[in-house]
This record gives structure tokens, C-alpha cells and sequence, in this order.
């Protein structure tokens, strides 16, 4: 009977642990998962003060000062894999979608550089604020990618940024010290903590033959240290040539032509080569860059106050 009475039991406990088990919630997994992951190593920025031609889309009223991402990945990049992106500075904050984003970005998948580009800044004509701007992409999985960006005035070499630290850090030990004003770059200056964008150039007139492209401009700011011109091709990216740079002594780079700071009519000429005849007979349009650098690179390697001007090619 004893014996009896314990199988019984033991039949009901084994019972209950089943029907515990099949009852029992399942557990849920935090971790990102599936597709659409984004791996990126780190973002770059630009400062651009524009001719509002050159922007297609809806502006805040006459906005000039824009500022650009530069969006260093591995593996590949999509804007349908991203959930959103915020951006974050002082004063201004975007929040933008993938159908947003697709609209504004560029991919270069040879150069693994996603470029969003030209969010408009500030109210009027604009400003771009300067201190810590906080940049989180997250993907439709969940996962971010984080950086916050010192946004100076001025692209810095490692080198630069491993000295600043170093004094940054020296300087907290030593004393404290208030809140700095934020300071502003802006279209023309017009208080202590504003700090005016070099002056949009000028093109003049263009005229196109079957051999050359001739185009008439002119730069009226002392800053001003090089230029070069883009020609904007249906399909394809921009081409730069290089014809128009100078270096921040007014010598001519690379065998080049120098052009005029004080507001004199200059003048530039593309003629057809080998080197762009694939391209030549295609372009549609041309900007024209200057910067307050003399460094020869690419445009995301410019630093801040960056200014364009835009002309048809007909």
C-alpha cells in the first residue's frame, strides 16, 4: 500500500512539472538580430556656406550655412537599413529616417564613404553652432553607432587633437572655468560670438564651345587661401579639376593659375584633353569652391568655411 501511495505521488509531481513547462512564458532575447546591421568606423564633418541654388530641396527661408556627414563604413552601406539618425548640436537638431536620408546621401562604395549631405543650420540665413555635436546612427536592428564630434571651426590632424587633450586636460587640473558662449559661424558677423563665413564668389558667365569651357568669376575676400571648380556630369559625381588652386601665397599649385581675392574679374578655362574627354561634352553645370586652406584635397577633407557658387553650362 506504501508503495501504492508513492507512485501516486510521484505521478503527480511529474504531472505538475509538464504542465509547468508548457505554461511557462517564454523568454525574450534584448540583443539586435537579423538583418540591416551597419558597421561603421567613424564620421567627419564639413562646414559649407551656399549659393541656395545649388540646393534642390525645400529650404528654411534663406538659409546659406550647411553642414555635411562624412560616413566612414565597412561592408556596405544602405539608407534602407537605417532606423534613424539623430543629429545633435547646441543649438539644432535633426532627426531623419531612411526615405529622408535617401534623398540627402551619397555612396561610394569603392571609397566606403557615405556622405549625408548639407543639413541646413539656424534660423534666417543661418549659423553653425561650435562646441559638441552628438551623432548616433542607429540601423533597423537596434544597433548604434555613437560619436561625438568637436566641431571647431577647423578639421584637426591626430596629432593636433592628442596636444589640445593633453592642455585640455592639464588646464581642468589647474583652475575652473565658466561656461564658455557658444560661438557661431554665420553669413556676415555681427557680434563677439559670431564669426563670419568667407564670401560666396561669384561666377560671371560661362560660354562652351566644342574645345574649351570659358568661364568669367570673381572672389572679393582676403581669406580666401584656394578654389577649385566642380563640373556637374547627369549619372556620375562631380568632377573636380584642379586648374584653379592656389596656395595660401597666392602662388599657383601644381603648375596652375592664380586668381584675384580683391573682387577683380578673373578668368578660367577647361579645355578638352584625354584626361576628360569621356566627360566633357556631358556637363551641365560648374561650382565653384573656395575654402580658407590651402591643403589640396578632397571635400571632405576641406576644412570650415567652405563657400559655393553655381552656373549653369549650356
Amino acid at each position: 500500500m506504501q508503495r501504492l501511495y508513492s507512485k501516486i505521488f510521484i505521478a503527480i509531481l511529474c504531472t505538475a512539472f509538464v504542465f509547468g513547462c508548457k505554461s511557462a512564458p517564454k523568454q525574450t532575447v534584448d540583443t539586435p538580430s537579423g538583418p540591416g546591421q551597419i558597421s561603421v568606423n567613424s564620421v567627419t564633418w564639413m562646414i559649407e556656406r551656399l549659393d541656395t541654388s545649388i540646393w534642390n530641396g525645400t529650404l528654411k527661408g534663406s538659409g546659406e550655412m550647411f553642414i555635411s556627414f562624412f560616413i566612414n563604413y565597412e561592408g556596405s552601406f544602405n539608407t534602407s537599413d537605417v532606423q534613424k539618425l539623430l543629429v545633435d548640436s547646441p543649438v539644432d537638431m535633426w532627426v531623419l529616417n531612411s526615405s529622408q536620408l535617401e534623398k540627402i546621401t551619397e555612396i561610394d562604395d569603392k571609397a566606403k564613404i557615405a556622405s549625408v549631405k548639407r543639413l541646413q543650420c539656424g534660423e534666417g540665413t543661418g549659423s553653425v553652432a561650435l562646441g559638441k555635436w552628438k551623432f548616433t546612427l542607429t540601423d533597423k536592428n537596434g544597433n548604434k553607432y555613437e560619436q561625438v564630434l568637436d566641431i571647431t571651426g577647423f578639421e584637426k590632424k591626430a596629432q593636433d587633437k592628442t596636444d589640445e587633450a593633453k592642455a585640455e586636460e592639464e588646464s581642468l587640473s589647474s583652475a575652473q572655468t565658466a561656461p564658455e558662449e557658444i560661438k557661431m559661424i554665420v553669413p556676415q558677423a555681427a557680434s563677439k560670438n559670431e564669426i563670419a563665413a568667407l564670401a560666396v564668389p561669384v561666377i560671371k558667365s560661362v560660354s562652351k564651345d566644342s574645345d574649351s569651357i570659358e568661364i568669367f568669376f570673381s572672389v572679393n575676400d582676403e581669406r580666401v587661401k584656394n578654389g577649385y571648380f566642380w563640373f556637374d556630369v547627369p549619372g556620375e559625381k562631380y568632377y573636380k579639376d584642379s586648374g584653379s588652386m592656389i596656395d595660401a601665397s597666392g602662388k599657383p599649385v601644381n603648375g596652375c593659375r592664380v586668381f584675384s581675392k580683391d573682387g577683380k574679374e578673373c578668368r578660367y578655362i577647361l579645355r578638352k584633353d584625354d584626361s576628360n574627354s569621356e566627360w566633357f561634352d556631358k556637363i551641365e553645370a560648374c561650382f565653384f569652391v573656395v575654402s580658407d586652406t590651402n591643403r589640396v584635397s578632397s571635400p571632405w577633407e576641406e576644412r570650415n568655411r567652405t563657400v559655393s557658387a553655381k552656373a549653369e553650362v549650356k
